[in-house]
């Protein structure tokens, strides 16, 4: 698994899954000022881990926790639920 660290909150994209502390999460949305921003992200739970809460990181805590899952993407788990969905 290789991670490439955020530098810029830009560049986060909902697609994408990000790495923040050991534990995997989909950006949602920026809030706050352009001066402060904030940003949210939705954890997504893996087999045997307890579902968490969404977190929410400053500019600085963003740079310094969270790092890029190159190669993992959001809408493939998506896809698979809607599948499983339509079954029942």
């Amino acid at each position: 698994m290789e991670l490439k660290s955020v530098y810029d909150g830009k560049l986060l994209n909902s697609s994408k899954v990000y790495q923040i502390d050991g534990a995997f999460y989909q950006y949602l949305h920026q809030s706050g000022s352009d001066s402060h921003p904030k940003y949210i992200f939705g954890h997504l739970p893996t087999p045997g881990h307890k579902k968490k809460a969404n977190i929410v990181l400053n500019w600085t805590k963003l740079t310094i926790r969270c790092s890029e899952v190159v190669g993992m993407s959001c809408t493939s788990a998506n896809e698979e639920k809607s599948e499983q969905m339509q079954l029942f």
